[in-house]
């Protein structure tokens, strides 16, 4: 598992996971663990209007667009953002 952060790119108008210098796409079904008060919790990817985040198939909440998450991710499970595809 690698520490990155969870970042809105508003240029693009999508999400982008940081990892160091490197960003990479981010994936409805993508799962990730989001720390929330000193703690990681896993956590689904999802979108309908809005994107947000669902913590053990329970409880749900949408990302806002102006706040930076600190996540894990597990890196084969990610594609770059310079990627050739």
């Amino acid at each position: 598992m690698k520490r990155g952060i969870l970042v809105y790119d508003h240029m693009d108008q999508e999400w982008r996971i940081w990892i160091g210098q490197q960003a990479y796409l981010t994936m409805q079904g993508q799962t990730v663990e989001i720390r929330i008060h000193h703690r990681y919790f896993k956590a689904y990817l999802e979108k309908d209007f809005d994107w947000f985040v669902t913590l053990d198939n329970e409880v749900s909440f949408t990302l806002r667009i102006y706040e930076i998450y600190k996540i894990r991710i597990n890196i084969q499970d990610t594609i770059s953002v310079s990627a050739p595809f």
